[in-house]
């Protein structure tokens, strides 16, 4: 039984991820980029929103992230949240662990998809890449919310669906569980435990 149980958001939580892609498409297709395609938009994730822009539209960016952000409010009227995954965080809290979203989204994005699903009240810490000065796969924000916790980093778990979180939970020195359900990956390296359903993921962190 882990202490404190960090998650990440965007396919992790909450099946975002196809969402947010279309809404990527979306604004590169407005602004005159190229078209991207799923695997193109996948490619840029990892740093927040405003620095994606920064980098690929310039002095425009402001304008484009408001424009997405337009996309990304409005898309989670698609979305919905796993009853599983609400059931196993009411478990955890009962069992006195402590919960924590550690995330590379802008504050702006991460609290329109926790109030959308009325999830702020379930985190005790929410640590996003403007919190830090690096995001995932650097540990910055996995120490921070540790910190805020007050809990040591060998009675913690990170579960994310990515390498960004597998590469931070380790530089962090916490273990860390790849969740697969929402968006299947291929085995990563290192040493590391898989959890392919929200159930199976239970196991890990209560049985």
């Amino acid at each position: 039984m882990f202490d404190a149980v960090l998650f990440d958001l965007d396919g992790t939580l909450i099946d975002t991820v196809p969402m947010i892609t279309r809404c990527f498409q979306y604004v590169f297709s407005k602004y005159g980029h190229k078209a991207l395609s799923d695997t193109d938009v996948h490619a840029l994730f990892g740093p927040a929103e405003s620095v994606i822009f920064s980098r690929e539209f310039g002095d425009r960016w402001p304008e484009v992230l408001t424009t997405y952000l337009q996309c990304y409010r409005q898309g989670h009227a698609t979305l919905s949240m796993s009853e599983d995954m609400m059931h196993l965080m009411k478990e955890l809290h009962g069992y006195g662990s402590k919960l924590a979203i550690v995330t590379n989204k802008e504050r702006d994005t991460t609290d329109i998809t926790l109030n959308h699903f009325d999830l702020a009240q379930m985190f005790d810490v929410v640590v996003t890449a403007e919190d830090v000065p690096q995001p995932k796969p650097q540990p910055y924000g996995i120490l921070s919310a540790l910190k805020a916790l007050a809990v040591d980093s060998s009675r913690a778990v990170l579960v994310g669906d990515t390498m960004n979180d597998v590469n931070a939970a380790h530089a962090a020195g916490v273990a860390v569980i790849q969740g697969t359900w929402f968006v299947p990956n291929p085995p990563l390296a290192r040493g590391w435990m898989v959890a392919d359903t929200i159930k199976v993921l239970r196991q890990l962190l209560l049985d």
